[in-house]
């Protein structure tokens, strides 16, 4: 992508986390609208999606002043329990029908 367009869009987020005071997640980046500095579609093309955005932000010079607007903690996987394997039953062998055999 070209650097340019990623530079002004990774300026225009900077800038707008810092006048919010919070850094957006996605979904209420969404809900902002017309609000957004970059709209939607654009960051899906130039970074790959918000996700993308957000690890270009904190890449670049831009990140330094708003690294403490930054409330995002990475959230322990919860592990379920191991599931018990549940043994096929063996089919019962069918006793074979007795045939009663006349004379």
């Amino acid at each position: 992508m070209n650097k340019v367009k990623i530079n002004k869009a990774t300026k225009l987020l900077a800038s707008f986390f810092a006048s919010e005071g919070k850094i957006c997640s996605e979904q209420e980046y969404i809900n902002l609208g017309t609000r957004q500095p970059v709209i939607g579609s654009a960051i899906r093309y130039i970074f790959g999606g918000y996700r993308g955005a957000l690890i270009s932000l904190k890449q670049s010079q831009y990140w330094p002043p708003i690294e403490h607007l930054d409330k995002s903690e990475v959230k322990p996987v919860e592990t379920k329990a191991p599931v018990k394997p549940i043994l096929a039953k063996k089919p019962v062998a069918a006793e074979p029908a007795k045939v009663k055999v006349e004379k």
